[in-house]
């Protein structure tokens, strides 16, 4: 939930990992509130010793009812509205991990779960950031950020007016574009991903747009049944985003062999 006062947003959070990393990452709060006894569960603790520490009014709450069901979030927070990076900020956080750089692009995915789940797997897998369009894709919402259980906070994320003209910039950073095509000719596993990557990935159902498809240097599938070759985007964006990483530090052991034994 975005709340506003004034001309300033905050979020409303009920997932302790969410609260966590936003307290980690330094974000404004107003308030946080236990409904137990924060001393029962370490995540829980470490919320009330950074709350405390930041200065932020902690409070204990009473059990909650909506109507007939007990509320069962343990902790509930209001914090400032996310903060996009600059795209600037994602090329810079990509290029410095060299080879192994890989940032995802989202075209048309207007669920605020997907867009965090899709976040979620891309911090997992040690991706520099998530770039997504203003326009037609799902703000970083308090959905999204709960649903990227904390990742929000260990990715750059950036909003572009234009995705194409974004993904162009990054061509010129030296960036190979590559998409998720379930039509595509060549499967991930038999492509070579050892380069710097950025993964396009576009909404189930209609896929990449045509622009964004001309865009990309090359197309790829992941393998699938046949007789249901569905995978939610966050799920894609998982198994591509590892499949690039695998064969980086293939490629990365190789070279350190070769020299070992030059």
């Amino acid at each position: 939930m975005i709340c506003r006062r004034g001309e300033i947003a905050f979020m409303r959070l009920t997932d302790k990992h969410a609260i966590h990393e936003a307290l980690r990452a330094g974000r404004a709060f107003t308030q946080v509130t236990f409904y137990v006894n924060p001393k029962r569960d370490a995540r829980l603790g470490e919320i009330e010793r950074r709350a405390r520490k930041a200065g932020v009014p902690v409070t204990m709450g009473e059990a909650r009812q909506r109507g007939r069901q007990r509320v069962d979030s343990a902790v509930e927070a209001e914090c400032s509205d996310f903060v996009y990076a600059p795209l600037e900020e994602v090329i810079d956080r990509a290029r410095a991990t060299g080879a192994a750089a890989q940032i995802v692009a989202l075209d048309h995915i207007e669920d605020p779960r997907n867009l965090g789940a899709v976040i979620r797997s891309a911090a997992a897998a040690g991706a520099a950031g998530v770039i997504i369009e203003k326009r037609r894709c799902s703000p970083v919402t308090a959905i999204a950020y709960e649903t990227s259980s904390g990742g929000a906070e260990r990715v750059s994320v950036a909003m572009a007016p234009n995705l194409r003209a974004a993904l162009e910039e990054l061509k010129k950073n030296d960036f190979w574009i590559a998409g998720a095509d379930e039509r595509a000719e060549t499967a991930v596993h038999d492509t070579d991903l050892a380069v710097p990557l950025v993964w396009v990935l576009g909404a189930e159902g209609s896929g990449l747009s045509r622009l964004i498809r001309e865009t990309c240097d090359f197309l790829v599938r992941i393998p699938t049944n046949p007789a249901f070759p569905s995978l939610n985007v966050s799920v894609a964006a998982g198994v591509l985003l590892f499949e690039a990483a695998r064969q980086k530090r293939e490629k990365e052991t190789e070279k350190i062999n070769t020299n070992s034994h030059e």
